[in-house]
């Protein structure tokens, strides 16, 4: 990947993310998928990118991998959810943050989620510096 390529999907989605990761019950899914469309609204209008996976697949794919629904000890009543909140940088995530928690609706979304998310689930929650991998690429025969 060139240097060009690493700046422009940094400049898209930023260097900062927040990821999320917590059970729903199955039952819970049309209500989660309401609440996380009106999250969703809420960090756009902030300046923030939300963006929300359902992981479908509680096999693991190749040898020594482990799922993740082991990992969060999923049951077969349980979907696995997964939040990637991206920001420009770390000051930009503090400033999101800091409107979030002065948000009235984000505080009744965060109640109604926390109402929806399996029982007995914590909520696995990281932020971190996005690390974009970068290569250089030498001409034949200069390696």
């Amino acid at each position: 990947m060139s240097t060009a390529n690493v700046t422009e999907i940094e400049q898209r989605i930023g260097s900062e993310i927040s990821h999320f990761i917590y059970r729903v019950p199955k039952k819970n899914h049309d209500a989660m998928v309401a609440l996380n469309r009106q999250f969703s609204e809420t960090m756009r209008k902030y300046g923030a990118i939300h963006l929300i996976f359902q992981l479908n697949n509680t096999e693991a794919s190749m040898e020594g991998i482990t799922n993740i629904a082991k990992t969060v000890l999923a049951n077969q009543d349980d979907e696995i959810w997964m939040e990637l909140i991206f920001y420009r940088d770390r000051m930009h995530r503090n400033e999101v943050e800091a409107k979030l928690r002065n948000d009235e609706k984000m505080e009744r979304l965060f109640k109604q989620s926390a109402a929806l998310i399996t029982q007995g689930t914590s909520l696995s929650w990281e932020s971190s510096v996005a690390s974009v991998f970068r290569f250089q690429i030498s001409e034949p025969g200069l390696c």
